[in-house]
C-alpha cells in the first residue's frame, strides 16, 4: 500500500474514532443536569404575649438531608432583650423574654439571630431576620372547686400579660350530674371587684350562697363520687395600656366530689 493509501485510510479511522468519542461526550454531557442547592431558613411560628412574657417559636424550613438543630439565640429589635433558642422538636425552638409593658400594643415585632446545628455532621449556621404579627394571649379556668355547708370555695387562675378585673358574676350553678338535680343557683348578678394582677397567678373565692338574695339552695353538701359541674358566668375588664375593655366569659369546672 503506497503512503498516500495509508495516510488516506489512517484519517479516515481517526475521523471515525473523532465522531464516536464526540458523540459519546454529548450524550454523557446531556444526561447530567446540574444540582439544585436547598437552602434551608427559619420561619416564625408564633409570637404570643402572656402571662409568662413574650413567646416566640421558631421553625426551620426547607431543611433536607441530614440536619441536626442544636440551638441558637434570638433578639427583639428595638427592645434589647436577647435570649438563647430551645430546641422543642427535630426542626422547631423556643424562646421565652420577660413581659415588657408595650408588647400588648405592638402589632408586629422584629426579630432577628442565628440558629445552630450541623449538616451531615459539620456545623451549620442560619441566619435570620424576622417580623412577625404578635398576639396577646389571655387565659382564665376554674382549677378547684369545695362546697360544705353552703359555703362555694373556688380557684380560679390565670396567665394574663395586663392586670384584669372581674366585675361580677352572673347565674352561678352548681349541677349534680349524677343525679341530674340542682345542688344550687343564683338568679341575677353577684357584684365583686377582684384585681388579677398580670403574670400567671391563682385566685382564692369564697361565697356563702345560702345568704346571696335571690339564690335557690337544694343541698349545702356534696355527695362523695358524685359527678358536679360548676358554671361560672363572669364579667371582666381587660386593663391596656391605653384602653379598657369589658366582656363576659363563662367559666366551669367538672369534678368528682372526694376525687
Amino acid at each position: 500500500m503506497t503512503p498516500f493509501k495509508t495516510f488516506i485510510l489512517s484519517s479516515i479511522i481517526l475521523t471515525i474514532i473523532a465522531l464516536i468519542v464526540t458523540y459519546g461526550a454529548t450524550q454523557l454531557t446531556e444526561s447530567i443536569h446540574p444540582a439544585t442547592m436547598v437552602t434551608p431558613f427559619v420561619d416564625i411560628e408564633g409570637a404570643n404575649v402572656t402571662g409568662e412574657g413574650l413567646i416566640i417559636k421558631l421553625i426551620v424550613s426547607n431543611a433536607t438531608g441530614n440536619i441536626t438543630i442544636t440551638g441558637g439565640y434570638a433578639e427583639i429589635l428595638e427592645t434589647g432583650q436577647s435570649s438563647s433558642l430551645n430546641v422543642t422538636g427535630p426542626l422547631t425552638l423556643e424562646a421565652v423574654y420577660p413581659l415588657m409593658p408595650q408588647y400588648v400594643n405592638l402589632s408586629t415585632i422584629g426579630i432577628k439571630g442565628l440558629v445552630s446545628g450541623t449538616f451531615y455532621g459539620d456545623p451549620m449556621y442560619i441566619g435570620f431576620f424576622l417580623v412577625a404579627p404578635i398576639h396577646v394571649s389571655i387565659s382564665m379556668w376554674v382549677s378547684n372547686v369545695h362546697y360544705n355547708n353552703c359555703l362555694l370555695n373556688m380557684t380560679i387562675s390565670y396567665s394574663t400579660p395586663i392586670p384584669i378585673v372581674i366585675n361580677s358574676f352572673t347565674n352561678v350553678t352548681l349541677i349534680d350530674d349524677t343525679e341530674s338535680e340542682y345542688v344550687f343557683y343564683t338568679i341575677g348578678n353577684i357584684s365583686k371587684s377582684i384585681l388579677l394582677a398580670p403574670g400567671v397567678n391563682s385566685t382564692s373565692i369564697t361565697m356563702n350562697v345560702g345568704e346571696i338574695p335571690n339564690t335557690r339552695v337544694f343541698s349545702c353538701s356534696l355527695t362523695t363520687g358524685h359527678l358536679y359541674t360548676l358554671y361560672l358566668p363572669i364579667t371582666v375588664t381587660y386593663i391596656y395600656p391605653t384602653t379598657s375593655i369589658t366582656t363576659q366569659l363563662t367559666l366551669y369546672k367538672a369534678f368528682i366530689a372526694g376525687g
